[in-house]
Formats: C-alpha cells, structure tokens, sequence
C-alpha cells in the first residue's frame, strides 16, 4: 500500500471564467488523493465566479480575491503568498488534471527525491474554438520518465534547440516543492519577475536546480478555449481590445526586461522566443553564470521564429538591434539559416507527435468539456494503445475520410 502523500496545492488563478472554471474546478476535486488543496484566486471577477466556487461546498478549496484588478503576474504571486508549505502546481481555468495525476506525482517524489516535476500534457481544444459541437483531445502515449539536468536544458532553450515547456515549469504539469519557489523568492525579492509567470518560472525553477524528473507520460491537460490568452495572442492577426490577448496586454503587467523594446504600439513582441529570453533576462539574478547571452545571436533566434509575424517581428527587430547596438543585417543573414534548421525540426516533431498522440473527439464522443476529456484520457490509458495501433486508427480514418469526398 503506498501511504506517502505530500501536500499538493493546485492553484486555479481566474478572472470571468466561470462557463469553463466550474468543470476545471470539478476535475481537480475528482482527484483520488487524501492531501491536497485547491486555491482559486480570484483577479476581481465581476460575473458568478465566486457563486460557482461556493456551490461545491467542499472544505478542500480555498477561494481569495485579489480585491482589485491586476495583471496575471500579480495574481499568482498573490495566490503563492497563500501557501505555506508542501508541493504546488498552477492550472489554467479551461485546463485539468488527469484521473489519478496527484498520486502519481507523490509516487514519482518517493521514487526520485526530486524537487521538481514536469510531465508532457494531453491537449485539449474547447468546442468553442473547434466550431463545432464537440472538443478534441490529444493524449500523449509514450510512458516512463527521466531525470534531466536543469542547466542542460535550460541551456538548449535558449539556444532555440528545446522548446520552454521541456523546462520544469510551474504551469499545467509542472510540479515545483515549495521550498524552492521560496529560494527563488529569496534571491530575488519576489516569486515572479516577468509578465509571463509560466515562461518565467521555466527559467527561474531551472537557475535554481541542479536536476528535475520529466515524466513522458502526462499529468495534465492543456486546454485551448475562446479564453485562452496565448492562444488569443498568436493566433489573431489583430489582437482587438476586448480580445483575451487584447486584455492581457492593458493590464498593469510587470514591465518588460529594459533591453528589450516594446512595439510601436507599445506592446511586446509576438514571440515566443523572445519571451523566453526576456523571462531569461530577469531571472538572470538566480544563477552563478550565463549560459548564453549574445543578444546578437538571440536577435537572429527571434527573427528565424517569427511564425506568421514576420513583419511585426522585423520591426521590433529592428527597434531591439537600435537599443542595443546590434547589426539587423547580420541577424538577418544568420537567420535566414537558423530558420530552415527551424522549419526541419518542427516537421520532425509534428510527424513524431502525429504518431505517438491518440485523438478523441467527434460527435460520437462529444467531449463537450474538461472534465469529460479527463475521462476520456483515463480510459484511453486503461486501454495502453500502442504506436502501431496508433498508426493503424489515423490510416484506417484517413482512408474512410478520403473515400467519402
């Protein structure tokens, strides 16, 4: 009988969500482990939130508000202040966590005496963006696990060769013992220092250990629904004000790293990398040595990611190479090289991740929200489908699809 169970605290930061966070909210507590809590932190919501979390009646959720409105990163150090000891994980209010996924974690502790862990994630997209009635679910199904070196890794993202969610990140399957998010607080004067807290944590986690566990099996479900923030930013070609990116960006966020220049409008660039190396930048006070801080060289990343933002992203370019003294031509033409290492590697991964991901969702198995996709994910990992069968279910339905054109 396993009887070692570390507090778990699974933070729900949220803001006028209610139509997704009750079936978040019922996920979690749909967890069969005997020692965890659930914080809900609150960032003013003017709907029913508050009326949503009250109506579970369950002594193991904590609902705080932050009394007024902040941006995202004030929130989850408002919500951190909150805890005092044990083990933390943050979810989104569109996300989950799968059947059995606490247990799990405490059993992975027990086995690694890590201090950190981070799992791939199912993927799922709410009906509300599919345009139909019903979500998709994709479920990773390697299994097993492995410790990585956090410098390593952290070292292979910012050279644009891994990508920031292979780091052990706080956010939706990452699981952090809260002594080290103390240390990271320590050293710099607060839990978080950047605008984007899940991007950060992946930088600041990895400066201050020296290992974690990556679990190839996942933990949790990464949902995309008419809410998400990130998918609203780099999605839409034009991010309007009422738009979740839209918002994101007028809140009063945590300013940018000084080195790196907003964009004409005053917002930051639509990049991930840049991202990264901005979070990169102002965790910077956490580690002993740079593993990589050639601003040329990270100008050239940014360009070679640009994505479907080319333009936007030549312009901040050309801003970000004026403010630091850089040569745009020379990132430019070492671009244009690291682009097609991009693309190549990109290709690879999506055929790999095509072929090692179950998909469920149709009108058959309508999987209309989270906690029905959680289920979903379950059986599908009872039933341990294996590559080749994988391979032979996407065959057989390409075939029936083709046949009915």
């Amino acid at each position: 009988m396993f009887e070692f169970h570390p507090k778990i605290t699974v933070i729900i930061p949220t803001r006028e969500r209610c139509d997704v966070l009750r079936y978040s909210l019922q996920n979690v507590l749909a967890q069969d482990y005997s020692n965890f809590e659930v914080i809900v932190s609150d960032n003013f919501s003017q709907d029913g939130t508050k009326n949503i979390v009250e109506k579970f009646e369950d002594s193991r959720v904590r609902y705080i508000n932050t009394g007024s409105r902040v941006g995202m990163s004030q929130n989850w150090e408002f919500a951190l202040s909150h805890v005092t000891d044990g083990w933390v994980t943050v979810i989104g209010d569109d996300d989950g966590l799968l059947p059995g996924a606490l247990e799990k974690v405490a059993l992975l502790i027990q086995k690694t005496g890590a201090k950190a862990i981070r799992s791939e994630t199912c993927s799922y997209t709410w009906p509300d963006l599919t345009g139909k009635p019903f979500g998709r679910l994709g479920i990773p199904i390697k299994k097993g696990w492995e410790k990585r070196a956090s410098k390593t890794w952290l070292r292979k993202v910012i050279l644009g060769n891994a990508d920031y969610p292979s780091l052990p990140m706080l956010y939706n399957g990452g699981f952090v013992e809260f002594s080290v998010l103390m240390e990271i607080k320590k050293r710099s004067g607060s839990f978080i220092r950047s605008m984007t807290p899940d991007v950060y944590f992946a930088c600041a986690i990895s400066s201050v250990l020296k290992e974690y566990v990556y679990s190839f099996e996942p933990l949790a479900i990464n949902g995309a629904s008419k809410h998400s923030g990130g998918t609203s930013v780099f999605t839409s070609k034009k991010l309007s004000a009422d738009s979740p990116g839209g918002k994101f960006l007028s809140e009063d966020n945590i300013p940018f790293h000084e080195d790196l220049p907003l964009d004409g409008l005053g917002a930051p660039p639509r990049s991930i990398q840049a991202l990264v190396f901005e979070s990169y930048l102002q965790s910077e006070c956490l580690r002993r040595e740079d593993l990589h801080k050639s601003y040329q060289y990270q100008l050239s990343l940014i360009l070679a990611h640009c994505g479907n933002f080319k333009d936007e992203i030549y312009a901040w370019g050309r801003l970000f190479s004026k403010k630091n003294g850089l040569s745009f031509g020379a990132a430019q033409s070492l671009s244009s090289v690291l682009r097609r290492r991009h693309i190549f590697i990109t290709k690879v991964r999506s055929i790999r991740r095509t072929f090692s991901t179950f998909a469920v969702g149709d009108a058959y198995v309508p999987l209309k929200n989270v906690y029905e996709a959680s289920v979903a994910a379950s059986v599908v990992a009872s039933t341990k489908p294996s590559l080749m069968r994988n391979v032979f279910t996407r065959v057989v339905h390409a075939i029936k699809k083709r046949a009915t054109l």
